[in-house]
């Protein structure tokens, strides 16, 4: 997963992790949410490998602050492939370093 802090840092200031919208891409995943049966945390592992990255589905759908936010059955879309989706979000964090420019 990406180190936010690394970015973020301004000398001895780690500045708030922005909100991101993840732009949507035709090699993006969709993936029924069960409150019964999955989490995202769940659904991260499957797909990239790595648990940490729930915050990226969270990102890819901003409509939900959290997620317990999300209706049972909803289907939530799971940005990929992964490295296109570091990519952009290092690339706005970036370039929003400073605050006056964030433009997400």
């Amino acid at each position: 997963m990406i180190n936010f802090s690394e970015i973020l840092r301004v000398g001895q200031e780690l500045l708030d992790t922005p909100p991101i919208l993840i732009k949507e891409r035709k090699t993006d995943l969709f993936v029924v949410y069960n409150k019964n049966k999955t989490r995202l945390d769940r659904i991260a592992f499957d797909i990239y490998k790595d648990e940490t990255c729930y915050k990226l589905i969270l990102m890819a759908n901003p409509a939900y602050f959290c997620e317990f936010d999300i209706p049972n059955n909803t289907v939530v879309r799971v940005p990929f492939p992964y490295n296109d989706v570091i990519q952009e979000i290092v690339s706005k964090l970036t370039a929003g370093k400073n605050r006056e420019n964030l433009q997400f």
